[in-house]
Formats: structure tokens, C-alpha cells, sequence
């Protein structure tokens, strides 16, 4: 429960945020930190049998939040 709370922390503060340019470059920073935690942490607890194979599931959706957030930021630096 502590860890939902903290990504819904997490996810409400990017939404208030993301209303400035530097607002939106604050929220993808913020996005990627959390998508490689949650991706590093998936990683290295599920070989080491500390939480469930299911959660090579959730790493693979943070692969994939990594690279929308890394494309978002090239596409940003793109229109610039």
C-alpha cells in the first residue's frame, strides 16, 4: 500500500506540473526516475525469488514508460 500511495503522490504532482514547459520537463524527469526504480527494483528481486516472476510483467511496462519518456523528451528537443 505504501508504494501505490507514493506512485499516486507521484503521478498527481506530474499532472500539476505539466502546465509550463519547464513544468512538463519536470514531470518527465520525474516519470523516468520512477520507471527505473520500479524497472531496477523488478530486476534484481524476482531472480533472487523476493517478489513474483509476475513482476517481469511490470518491468517490461516500465521498459516501455522509459522509452515514451525518452521519446517525448527527444521529440520536445526536436521542436525547439
Amino acid at each position: 500500500m505504501t508504494t501505490g500511495g507514493l506512485l499516486v503522490s507521484t503521478g498527481v504532482a506530474q499532472l500539476a506540473a505539466a502546465r509550463t514547459s519547464q513544468g512538463r520537463a519536470h514531470a518527465r524527469r520525474v516519470g523516468l526516475g520512477t520507471a527505473i526504480t520500479l524497472l531496477t527494483i523488478d530486476l534484481i528481486y524476482v531472480p533472487r525469488g523476493r517478489i513474483r516472476p509476475a513482476y517481469l510483467l511490470d518491468a517490461a511496462m516500465q521498459a516501455g514508460w522509459i522509452s515514451a519518456w525518452l521519446r517525448a523528451a527527444s521529440a520536445q528537443s526536436a521542436g525547439e
